[in-house]
C-alpha cells in the first residue's frame, strides 16, 4: 500500500451549515503515478476506517480519476452518501459516459470538479448534480457565465478555495448552493473591527479560567458567578457523553470528579461555543485542532498537554469574534508560549498549530514533502472525537 495522508475539507450550504465533506488522499510523490490514489486508497478507508468515522452522517465526496471511475471496486462502494467527483481533465469518451450513466443509476451522486464548459462535457452534465468552480482557475465573470448558461438544468453549484467571506457573499448571490475552502477559519473583517462588551466580557472569563495561577476554588468561583455556564456545564456533564453513576449536582463536584485541567477543559469549549454567531462547523474545527494537539504533545511526552489543547482551540477566536488575535490575547493572561504560538505560530507549539492548519488545507495535487508529526489515524480520531462532542452538545 503507498503511503498516504487523508483529510476531509467541510462543505457548507449557502446558510453556512454542514452539507458535505471532501475526502482528500495525498501520496508521497511518484512519477510513475500520475492519477489520484482514489482506487488505491479508496476502499481501505471505506472498509478498514469504516465511512461513519471519516464523516459521520454526512455525504463524502471523493476525487475520480477515468481509471478510477471505470474500476469495479466502485461498484462495491455504499451509494447512500458517497459523491463521485470526476476530476477535470478527465479523457471524455463513450465508454466513460456509459459507465457514469451506469453508476448515476445505481445511486451515485455525480459531481464534476474544477468544472470548465465545453461541448464534450455536454453528456456528462447531462448525467450531473453537481458542478464545481474552483474560484482560482477562472474569473468570477466566466463562472457567473457557466452558472446562468446551465442554471435551468437542475445542477446545483458549489464554489471550492473560497478564501473570504466577501467571496463567498459574492458566489451565493451568483446561484451557487454549497461553498468550500478556509474562509471560514478566516475572520470576516479586521479593518475597524474591535471587541464589542459582550465578546469582551466572555473572553475575559475565558482569560481568568485558564490563568494558569488560580486554584480549583478560584475556578469553580468563576464559573459560578456566570449563571449561564454554570447550568450549561452541569447540563453537560451529566448528559450520556459522560455517564457518570451519580448526577453532577455542583461545580465543586465536578472539579472533583474531572480535576482542575479536565473543568478548564469543558467549560472553555462551553464558553467558547456560546462566544460568537458562527457556523458551528467552526467549533468543529477547534475541537479537531484542540484534541490533535493535545495527542501530538501525548506522543512527545510534553509537561503540559492541556496547553495544547487551549492552544489549539484558541487558535479560531480571531474567527470567531472578526477581531485580530494579538488585540484578543492581549488582555488574557496566558502562557507566554500559547500567545506567541497562536499570534507568530512560533515555538514548537506554535508550529504544531501551524501544522495542523496546514494539513487542514492538504491538496490532491501536492505530494508529501515532510511527514506531519501525526498520523493519519490521529487525525481522523481527532475528527471522530470532535464529532462526537459536537453531537453531544447538540443534545444538550
Amino acid at each position: 500500500m503507498t503511503e498516504f495522508s487523508l483529510a476531509r475539507q467541510p462543505i457548507l450550504d449557502s446558510t453556512l451549515q454542514l452539507y458535505a465533506y471532501e475526502l482528500l488522499f495525498r501520496g508521497h510523490k511518484d512519477k510513475s503515478k500520475e492519477i489520484s490514489l482514489t482506487s488505491e486508497v479508496l476502499a481501505t478507508a471505506i472498509f478498514d476506517i469504516g465511512l461513519k468515522t471519516l464523516v459521520s452522517d454526512n455525504l463524502a465526496f471523493v476525487n475520480m480519476s477515468y481509471q478510477d471511475i471505470m474500476s469495479a471496486t466502485v461498484d462495491s462502494l455504499p451509494t447512500s452518501n458517497l459523491v463521485l467527483e470526476l476530476l477535470e481533465d478527465i479523457k471524455v469518451d463513450d465508454a466513460l459516459v456509459k459507465r457514469v450513466k451506469e453508476l448515476a443509476e445505481q445511486g451515485f451522486i455525480i459531481a464534476l470538479d474544477d468544472f470548465i464548459y465545453s461541448p464534450e462535457w455536454e453528456p456528462l452534465i447531462d448525467l450531473a448534480s453537481i458542478i464545481k468552480l474552483d474560484l482560482t482557475v477562472l474569473s468570477n465573470d466566466k463562472n457567473h457565465e457557466i452558472i446562468q448558461k446551465l442554471k435551468n438544468r437542475g445542477i446545483k453549484f458549489l464554489a471550492e478555495k473560497v478564501e473570504t467571506y466577501e467571496e463567498f457573499q459574492l458566489f451565493k448571490e451568483m446561484g451557487c448552493d454549497y461553498f468550500q475552502g478556509y474562509f471560514l477559519c478566516k475572520p470576516e473583517k479586521l479593518t475597524g473591527r474591535s471587541l464589542t462588551s459582550s465578546s469582551l466580557a466572555k473572553t475575559q472569563l475565558l482569560a481568568e479560567i485558564n490563568n494558569p495561577d488560580n486554584s480549583s476554588d478560584k475556578i469553580s468561583e468563576l464559573i459560578q458567578q456566570d449563571p449561564s455556564l454554570t447550568y450549561k456545564l452541569l447540563k453537560y456533564l451529566n448528559s450520556a457523553h459522560f455517564a457518570f453513576k451519580n448526577p453532577i449536582e455542583s461545580i465543586h463536584q465536578a472539579v472533583i470528579m474531572l480535576g482542575i485541567q479536565g473543568i478548564k477543559k469543558w467549560a472553555t469549549l462551553l464558553c467558547l461555543r456560546g462566544l460568537a454567531n458562527k457556523p458551528t462547523e467552526l467549533t468543529r474545527v477547534s475541537l479537531i485542532r484542540a484534541r490533535l494537539a493535545e495527542v501530538i504533545a501525548g506522543n512527545k511526552d510534553v509537561n503540559s498537554p492541556s496547553s495544547f489543547f487551549l492552544a489549539g482551540l484558541f487558535s479560531t477566536l480571531d474567527a470567531m469574534l472578526d477581531t485580530d488575535m494579538s488585540e484578543i490575547l492581549s488582555s488574557m493572561p496566558l502562557e507566554k508560549a500559547i500567545k506567541i504560538a497562536l499570534i507568530e505560530k512560533k515555538g514548537e507549539l506554535g508550529s504544531i498549530i501551524q501544522e495542523i492548519i496546514d494539513y487542514e488545507k492538504i491538496s490532491l495535487h501536492d505530494p508529501i514533502n515532510k511527514k506531519p508529526c501525526f498520523s493519519t489515524n490521529d487525525y481522523l480520531k481527532a475528527c471522530s472525537w470532535a464529532d462526537e462532542i459536537m453531537a453531544s452538545l447538540s443534545e444538550n
